[in-house]
């Protein structure tokens, strides 16, 4: 009977240490599962972008347009290249189209800092080996930021003389007549665009008078773009609280579609 009872007593104690090691496991897997499905409902947030406060509509992206006007001398032809291709977030920093030095500089003088304060002085610049032309600042509150500029053809004289000929004047021009004669503020913002894709004021223009007409694919679209080159703007929550108002339906994210290449052309 001693030895049946102790021999209980041995089993008792293994089926317990099995029980426990099962639960454990069973947790273990649960728990892994639980997690995984977590991070699939609640992706890892970018703090950096956390930390520029944007709404969510400003990351998403449209779907890509198509080039209709066939013109490759124009960095931008018809306002047709995707938003990411335009201003977007690399590295802690924005990424953004540029024609010529020049057009950097005024770009990164007018915008300032990506953190609100506004730019002290450009300090040095540094070419990539993805052709890119990183430039670095010192911020009035003494941090440091740097954008880097994607150009659209490095060397390209031609383009470096048409933003001073051409963009510069066209722009001083479309803010002149905003309140006067908004149609042909339009077309010369869409004219600046064309040259210098991420032109902010060029942009907020457009998005204010595209909102104003009831267009809200433009309305969002051109505000999309000036909020990434100037993500702290003062005024980025009012401008969600009119498209949330006035357009809704086009803040959402679009459904994403299958691109069709089509058959070069056959020649004659």
């Amino acid at each position: 009977m001693l030895v049946i009872v102790a021999n209980q007593k041995v089993l008792s104690r293994s089926f317990f240490s099995l029980s426990i090691r099962f639960v454990c496991s069973l947790s273990l897997i649960l728990t892994l599962f639980e997690c995984n499905i977590y991070r699939r409902i609640f992706p890892k947030q970018d703090l950096f972008l956390k930390s520029l406060n944007l709404p969510d509509w400003v990351l998403d992206s449209s779907i890509k347009l198509r080039v209709l006007s066939g013109l490759q001398d124009l960095p931008n032809p018809e306002d047709s290249l995707p938003e990411d291709e335009i201003a977007t977030f690399e590295n802690r920093a924005r990424r953004i189209l540029a024609t010529s030095p020049q057009a950097m500089k005024d770009l990164f003088e007018a915008t300032g800092c990506i953190d609100g304060s506004k730019l002290a002085g450009i300090r040095a610049n540094r070419i990539t080996e993805r052709e890119e032309d990183v430039w670095f600042a010192i911020c009035q509150n003494g941090k440091e930021d740097a954008i880097i500029f994607r150009l659209f053809q490095m060397g390209n004289s031609d383009l470096y003389r048409k933003y001073e000929k051409e963009t510069v004047p066209a722009w001083e021009e479309a803010r002149k007549l905003v309140t006067t004669n908004p149609d042909k503020a339009v077309r010369l913002a869409n004219q600046v665009i064309e040259l210098e894709p991420a032109h902010p004021a060029a942009r907020k223009l457009l998005g204010n008078l595209y909102l104003k007409g009831g267009y809200c694919k433009g309305s969002v679209r051109n505000y999309r773009l000036y909020l990434r080159v100037m993500p702290l703007a003062g005024d980025k929550w009012k401008i969600h609280d009119q498209l949330q108002e006035k357009c809704p339906d086009f803040l959402k994210p679009e459904p994403k579609k299958e691109e069709v290449d089509l058959p070069d052309a056959e020649e004659d």
